[in-house]
């Protein structure tokens, strides 16, 4: 993991500051106390976009407010900046929690304060209280079922409907900056990918991705063709905390989008299922999801659509993971995240032949 270090602009605010923005009430609707002190908590996590810390708050006496928020500022290094730049990843999630988070019919963290990410964080609610997901430990099958049902929810409430909070501010795979970038960090892993999962993977998977990487954007235009929703669009189970009574609650809405509802699903089963589980499972998880779709008032939208659409949105779950493993690789990956998503998907790509949808 990378070392854990508190982000500059955090250290310039102070308890004052927070008393300031947070919201006057307390979650039981009574005034809130004062904020007194604030402790901070640096928070190292492999591969995020920003910068994080955890900061703890202490109160005058009265009703007090939440005993912890999570803070979030721009990344500092030179792959964040170049990502954020690119992509507009802080402030897509941070207009997502002034105007859209509202709007969806799945549970997001409680956003205190939309700050810039400069000077000012987005100040979130911490979830640590809740059952975290863990990518390469894997979903359990109930918790797959679960979020199965979710994500039919939140892709039937916009299907083939416009953009909430108005147009122009979610990903596009067809957009030439997204989909530029994203040719760019597949290329750059290819090699690392040849060496690494050579006799792991078949060999003509290997060949047909790094015959497609140069032209990736011919790939994701396919992936986009439709029918249209929203969706996370990093949807994994290292995103995902779920409540005792096992709501799902997803973080990271940095890569929101409008396009296939499969990626969603694909992203998910394909990193997050141990093999295993996954080729005995996909099938019915992807049919409980299709038949959710329909009972939320889908039409026109056939299982042999849907099964084809799931096999194409391999393809972009590729992408994420390859970029792991070039330009984007993470240093330190103790948990061995980046094989565990690749090897994963590839293997799942390859069952299904995903290319063969092209």
């Amino acid at each position: 993991m990378p070392m854990a270090t508190i982000p500059t602009a955090l250290a310039a605010l102070d308890a004052a500051w927070f008393d300031k923005v947070l919201p006057p009430t307390a979650d039981g609707g009574g005034p809130r106390a004062a904020v007194t002190a604030i402790s901070v908590e640096p928070l190292a996590i492999a591969g995020a976009a920003g910068e994080l810390a955890r900061v703890r708050l202490r109160y005058d006496a009265g009703a007090a407010g939440p005993a912890s928020v999570i803070a979030k500022f721009r990344g500092t290094s030179p792959t964040q900046q170049a990502m954020d730049g690119a992509l507009g990843i802080f402030d897509r999630e941070h207009r997502f929690y002034r105007e859209a988070a509202p709007l969806l019919p799945v549970a997001a963290p409680r956003c205190y304060h939309a700050g810039d990410g400069h000077r000012a964080p987005l100040l979130l609610e911490d979830l640590c209280d809740l059952r975290m997901g863990d990518q390469v430990a894997g979903l359990e099958l109930a918790d797959a079922e679960r979020l199965m049902d979710v994500l039919a929810d939140l892709h039937a409430a916009f299907w083939e409907q416009p953009v909430p909070a108005g147009s122009g501010w979610t990903v596009s795979l067809s957009d030439p900056t997204f989909a530029g970038m994203l040719t760019q960090l597949i290329v750059s892993g290819v090699p690392e990918l040849r060496q690494r999962y050579a006799g792991r993977v078949p060999a003509g998977l290997l060949a047909s991705i790094e015959e497609a990487a140069p032209d990736w954007a011919a790939v994701l235009a396919r992936c986009d063709e439709g029918p249209h929703t929203l969706v996370h669009n990093d949807c994994r189970s290292d995103n995902i905390f779920f409540r005792p009574g096992g709501e799902p609650v997803f973080i990271d809405w940095q890569l929101l989008a409008h396009t296939r509802g499969t990626q969603d699903v694909a992203y998910l089963l394909s990193g997050s299922l141990e093999p295993g589980l996954l080729q005995e499972n996909w099938g019915s998880l992807l049919e409980r999801y299709h038949q959710r779709l329909s009972t939320l008032g889908v039409v026109g939208y056939s299982w042999e659509q849907c099964v084809v659409h799931y096999r194409q949105s391999l393809l972009y779950t590729l992408a994420p993971g390859i970029a792991m493993l070039g330009a984007m690789a993470i240093a330190g990956d103790e948990r061995g995240l980046a094989d565990t998503l690749v090897l994963r998907t590839l293997t799942h790509a390859a069952e299904l032949d995903a290319f063969g949808t092209l």
